[in-house]
């Protein structure tokens, strides 16, 4: 009984270890490095590329590898890179312009091997921006009987790939626009964090790569932080629009009004294919405010404003009184005419301009000595 017992425990133990985590025996086999990951160009009409790949078996078991061709577009705003079948869709792309190997490829555990690929440019081809890739998958490609692109793959299993951007001479129109740049509020207290949104229209037809800077200065003009923008070299598609995030600017002690100016440059040189140079520029402002700081300050001013002048009504009351006993009309009731606004008011008049005051000196000081 007993051994029947122990048989069924470790059946079920068995059973639960090789349902709880089958991830190791698959993450081993997803290991396929390739280099470059991203190949840019500039070409004439005719031309012939010769290019390479290199690419790495980095799990520790032989893989056959199998070259598929691909044609890629943006994904969303995010500039990630979406992968289609040659021919699948209309666009500026080039898959069916590369010639690359067909038979599957062997690799050893950790084995690194040279790729060679070339990519012949159509005489007639027009100026501006072209896109494909190479992409390395474990399985055979299935060749699609409608069209006569060598190793144009339908569907892969696991892929990796290597991008290709051309760029053809010729009259090449190269336009960006931006078309937001924010923070995501207008008001910071302290601490702050200052969270910059950009986003840039391609309106030309080739990739532009913009960069550049986000200059915050504070009231006095003084530049008190330089954030950069698009630093990884991110391309836009023609036609498309990508956004630049995680832009941020933390500080534990700020005040008054910022002002942050985008200035953006793009574009290459005749030489290499471009109408040369371009720059995009936009500013904003926003308030960082010490709400933490400003608020007990406030009421503490009022607090003593308060007692300040009720002390100071008390002390003229009682003087009037005194005053009116020492000239025998103790017994006449003392009754004040008006003489303007009242103690109130004036109260919160003087709170007002003292806590106004007491803000810009503040502000002064911050400024002067700390920003």
């Amino acid at each position: 009984m007993i051994k029947k017992l122990l048989i069924f425990f470790s059946l079920i133990i068995l059973a639960a270890a090789v349902l709880a985590d089958p991830a190791p025996a698959e993450a081993q086999t997803i290991g396929i490095k390739v280099s470059p990951v991203k190949v840019e160009e500039v070409v004439d009409p005719g031309q012939v590329l010769e290019e390479y790949l290199k690419v790495t078996n980095e799990s520790d078991i032989p893989k056959t590898l199998y070259v598929y061709l691909r044609d890629f577009k943006a994904e969303g705003e995010s500039g990630q890179a979406r992968l289609i079948s040659p021919g699948s869709e209309e666009g500026y792309f080039l898959a069916s312009w590369i010639e690359a190997p067909t038979e599957g490829i062997d690799f050893a555990p950790g084995e690194e091997k040279i790729i060679s690929y070339r990519i012949n440019v159509p005489a007639e081809t027009g100026p501006g921006g072209y896109y494909g890739a190479i992409v390395m998958g474990t399985e055979p490609p299935k060749i699609d009987g409608t069209t006569e692109d060598k190793g144009a793959g339908i569907a892969v299993a696991q892929q990796t790939a290597s991008l290709i951007l051309l760029r053809v001479k010729g009259d090449v129109f190269e336009e960006a626009k931006i078309r937001e740049f924010n923070t995501d509020k207008r008001f910071y207290g302290a601490p702050f964090d200052v969270g910059f949104t950009v986003r840039i229209e391609n309106a030309g037809n080739v990739h532009v790569k913009p960069y550049g800077t986000i200059a915050v200065t504070n009231m006095l003009g003084k530049e008190v932080k330089l954030i950069r923008v698009n630093e990884k070299g991110g391309n836009i598609l023609p036609g498309g629009t990508r956004s630049f995030a995680d832009m941020n600017w933390k500080g534990s002690g700020g005040f008054g009004r910022y002002k942050a100016t985008l200035g953006l440059t793009y574009g290459v040189s005749a030489e290499e294919g471009g109408q040369g140079k371009s720059s995009l520029m936009a500013g904003l402002y926003f308030w960082v405010i010490p709400w933490k700081i400003i608020i007990p300050v406030f009421l503490t001013l009022f607090l003593l404003s308060g007692l300040f002048f009720l002390f100071l009504r008390l002390y003229r009351n009682k003087a009037i009184r005194r005053a009116m006993e020492e000239a025998g009309m103790g017994h006449v009731r003392y009754v004040p005419k008006f003489e303007g606004p009242s103690p109130t008011l004036h109260l919160l008049l003087i709170i007002l301009v003292v806590f106004i005051i007491l803000l810009l000196i503040t502000g002064g000081v911050y400024l002067i000595f700390f920003a």
